[in-house]
């Protein structure tokens, strides 16, 4: 932008300039807390089996059994050629329930944490509720052998806790305005000067007036 002023004779031109920056900052603006489960497996059975067919009421079975913590994970696969169950159960329940096939009780274990039957492949998960000692038990019920592969780990969950900071980025837009000013001398009327041009004629008057004068002086002495 540009503006002019005439202030006494002195004319004042004003040179207005605006700048923008863009500036771009980044700040924390919070923390977060985040938990993470971590967890590494460590296998309790892995191997195949076989389990010959059954003689009596309640089948053939194989036990594996095994130590675990409150909130521990037992999970893993069984495939059988055959059809067999897979049972997982408290080592209290499991004495309990081998004692009652041998005396001809029912065949399905109470209250297990894993029961599958008729199974010929099967994926299996469960949360162990308490601190002790479990049994995995593959039963065959069927007057065929039965070949299985037993795959079973047990994991511990492990909680780790992380405070992450947050941070927000923001734009600015910056507008600078400079300013520039310069001075000019210029005649007031802006044409020229009355005072000089008068003395300028009368200049040239007297100069007229002296010559005549010079060359009439000459011509009366010429007479003579």
């Amino acid at each position: 932008m540009v503006g002019s002023q005439l202030v006494n004779g002195q004319q004042y031109v004003t040179i207005t300039t605006s700048l923008t920056s863009v500036q771009t900052s980044t700040v924390a603006i919070g923390t977060q807390t985040v938990t993470t489960t971590t967890a590494q497996p460590r296998p309790i059975f892995s191997a195949p089996i076989t389990l010959p067919p059954t003689h009596g009421v309640c089948g053939i079975y194989f036990v594996q059994a095994f130590n675990a913590t409150s909130g521990d994970i037992l999970s893993g696969t069984l495939t059988v050629d055959n059809k067999a169950d897979l049972y997982l159960m408290a080592a209290k329940s499991f004495q309990a329930w081998s004692h009652q096939v041998v005396a001809g009780g029912k065949c399905a274990p109470p209250n297990p944490l894993i029961l599958q039957q008729n199974e010929t492949s099967y994926n299996f998960s469960a949360t162990i509720p308490s601190n002790g000692a479990y049994d995995l038990v593959v039963n065959n019920l069927s007057h065929s052998t039965v070949t299985a592969q037993l795959n079973a780990a047990l994991t511990t969950p492990t909680a780790a806790t992380a405070a992450i900071t947050v941070y927000s980025t923001m734009t600015q837009q910056v507008i600078q305005m400079l300013t520039q000013t310069s001075t000019q001398t210029v005649q007031s009327g802006g044409g020229p000067d009355l005072t000089t041009l008068a003395v300028g004629i009368i200049a040239v008057i007297v100069i007229v007036a002296i010559g005549y004068m010079a060359l009439t002086k000459r011509r009366r002495t010429r007479k003579k």
